[in-house]
Order: C-alpha cells, then sequence, then structure tokens
C-alpha cells in the first residue's frame, strides 16, 4: 500500500492535477461562504485569516511531520525524494486537499458560523496553493527580484541544511521557532544545480 501511495504522489499527472485541484478548492470553499453568508466582508475576511494562517501549517508541517522522526514514515520517505531529486513531481495525492479542506470546514463549523468556516478553510487551501506554486517555480526559474531570489535561496539552503530553513512562502516562522539560518556566500555553491533553468538560445 506504501509503494502505492509514493508512486501516485510522485507521478507528473498527479502533480499538476493537484495544483489545479488546490486553487479549485479555493475558490469554491470561497464561492460557497458567499453564497451562505449574510455578510460578504466578513467571508472575504476570514479568507485573508485563513491563508495567513496557512504559514504557520506550511512550516509545522515541513518542519514536523516531513523533518522530524515519527512513526508515519510514508510521509518522511515521500518528501526524502524531493530532496533526493529536486525536480521531482511529488505532490499530494490530487484529491487529498479538497477531501482534507471538508473536514476542516466540517470540524470547524461546530465552533463558527459555516460560512465563516467555509472561506476560512477557502483561505487554507488559497494558502496551499501559493506553497506549490511558489515551490514549484523556485526550482525552475532565475530571479532578480530581491524577494523572489532571497525565498529562492532561504529554500536552496534548506536543501542543504534540512533541519533548517522550512519555509516557503515565508521565513517568519523559522525566526519564530528558532530554525531561521543565515546563509553566506559559500552556503550557496552549487545552488545551479537545484534549478532547472532552460537556456536562452
Amino acid at each position: 500500500m506504501k509503494d502505492f501511495i509514493l508512486k501516485i504522489t510522485s507521478s507528473k499527472w498527479n502533480y499538476y492535477l493537484s495544483l489545479f485541484t488546490d486553487g479549485l478548492t479555493a475558490l469554491v470553499f470561497l464561492v460557497l461562504s458567499i453564497i451562505y453568508t449574510n455578510d460578504i466582508w466578513a467571508s472575504l475576511a476570514f479568507f485573508v485569516v485563513g491563508a495567513l494562517f496557512f504559514t504557520f501549517l506550511e512550516y509545522a508541517v515541513h518542519a514536523w511531520l516531513f523533518h522530524e522522526n515519527h512513526p508515519l514514515k510514508v510521509f518522511i520517505e515521500g518528501h526524502a525524494h524531493h530532496h533526493q531529486n529536486p525536480f521531482s513531481y511529488d505532490a499530494m495525492p490530487f484529491f487529498m486537499s479538497a477531501l482534507i479542506a471538508t473536514i476542516f470546514a466540517w470540524l470547524l463549523h461546530f465552533i463558527m458560523p459555516l460560512p465563516d468556516a467555509l472561506a476560512f478553510v477557502g483561505g487554507m487551501a488559497l494558502g496551499y496553493f501559493n506553497y506549490g506554486i511558489m515551490h514549484h517555480i523556485m526550482h525552475r526559474r532565475e530571479f532578480k527580484s530581491n524577494y523572489w531570489r532571497y525565498m529562492q535561496e532561504f529554500h536552496f539552503v534548506h536543501h542543504k541544511k534540512p533541519k533548517l530553513n522550512h519555509g516557503i512562502t515565508t521565513d517568519i516562522w523559522d525566526r519564530v521557532f528558532g530554525t531561521y539560518y543565515q546563509w553566506s556566500e559559500e552556503d550557496l555553491e552549487g545552488i545551479e544545480k537545484l534549478k532547472r533553468v532552460k537556456k536562452k538560445a
């Protein structure tokens, strides 16, 4: 069963389909929230808060689920495949974001109005979509702008020092939890091996 899951999560078709379904999940949950609410501004606010909250989940999953020793080895091994091959097409099964979002929204509706729960979870799905897109682009482009270049180097240092710099979209949580590492030029040696950039003719 584990081999079957790993085969799906490393396939190219699942990778791109996941990016699509992640974005679609965010849009559907936001639309559902707006349909069921009497306060569209509240839905939009919860959507934004959910997207911001995802930055913490992004850190927590990457640092504690993918890089800490625990019994759920499939997560560790699946992520290790990306470290071994940065250009591999590793992603959760394409239906997982919608499934997890549905479960989260159902649980949250017990403690908050359903439209707010849908919007909050939709925002989290948008954060996940943003994370997926940023991570994909980081390994496939050269950047000149300060922010993108900084986050790209920040992430590539993580490939060399897997216990540090876990964020993809922000370095805030690494600073909060003490896993931030300020790299030097020496740390960036070999960085070109982590980028698959098409050379201009």
